[in-house]
């Protein structure tokens, strides 16, 4: 039976991520009130989730929790993957999925699973959409090979389901689709993703595609993959250039409420699959 306490933790979860997705999606930005709710209320709600319990067997784990979900989100800040409001939900949820039990709603291994897996094909279908809406300007950095990639694809897709034995054969042809979709989201990403912004406009985060450089050749900001900080926007605003382009990423956070509601609800259905047919 769930406890109230457990429902209403992850209610402030759904909610909390909810907002923030909205947020991510119509600004593309997480105010940092929301991060810091998220943040200070998780790990109030551990700490009274201990007390209730009269166990400290939920804050073991949590320094680990830490270290794995709020360390794989810095390195994809730092490598220009994800953006600073993502790094600090992450750092939200890992106050509170503490729990190193793969058959707890509150596993930070299978948080971090479902967030990679789910994330990642909310990110992959986003892409594709995003392509779809702009197919007459993307089909001109499509080749003929390109074609014959998606048919090919598609057969091996088949020939996987087919004769392969559950589970690999999903498993198979989720991969193989996965590849074949790396060309797609390259030239989606490379030749589309991408803005003109007023620098007036411009917010802390924003990624530079290239330099801005003024009339005169000088460099104002150099381009960073962290984004752009307070200084940077002021130095730009100070200097004569108008306008910038701007690298536009698919808002995430989204996909981490999808891999919070799966952990939450499912726990881990990934394996679930697997360990249900190797046994069968």
């Amino acid at each position: 039976m769930i406890s109230y306490l457990i429902l209403f933790i992850s209610v402030f979860l759904v909610a909390t991520l909810s907002i923030a997705s909205y947020s991510d999606i119509k600004t593309r930005e997480v105010p940092d009130f929301i991060s810091y709710m998220l943040i200070c209320g998780g790990l109030l709600l551990s700490l009274i989730l201990a007390v209730d319990n009269n166990s400290i067997a939920n804050l073991e784990f949590m320094p680990l929790s830490i270290g794995v979900l709020f360390g794989f989100s810095y390195l994809m800040y730092r490598t220009g993957q994800w953006a600073g409001g993502d790094v600090k939900l992450m750092l939200g949820l890992s106050v509170i999925f503490t729990s190193f039990s793969m058959s707890s709603s509150f596993s930070f291994i299978n948080l971090f699973i479902n967030i990679l897996i789910f994330g990642g094909v909310y990110g992959l279908l986003g892409t594709i959409v995003f392509g779809l809406i702009k197919f007459k300007h993307m089909r001109k950095f499509l080749h003929l090979y390109d074609v014959g990639l998606v048919a090919g694809g598609a057969v091996l897709i088949f020939v996987f389901i087919d004769f392969l034995p559950l589970p690999v054969n999903y498993l198979a042809a989720f991969a193989a689709f996965m590849l074949i979709s790396m060309r797609y989201i390259y030239v989606v990403a490379e030749n589309l993703m991408f803005v003109n912004v007023r620098v007036d406009k411009l917010t802390e985060g924003d990624w530079l595609v290239a330099d801005a450089v003024d009339s005169s050749g000088k460099t104002i900001v150099d381009r960073k993959n962290t984004g752009l900080e307070t200084s940077d926007i002021k130095k730009l605003k100070e200097s004569s250039i108008k306008q910038v382009l701007v690298k536009i990423g698919l808002p995430f956070v989204p996909g981490l409420l999808i891999g919070t509601i799966v952990t939450l609800v499912f726990w881990n259905p990934i394996l679930q699959l697997i360990t249900s047919n190797l046994i069968l």
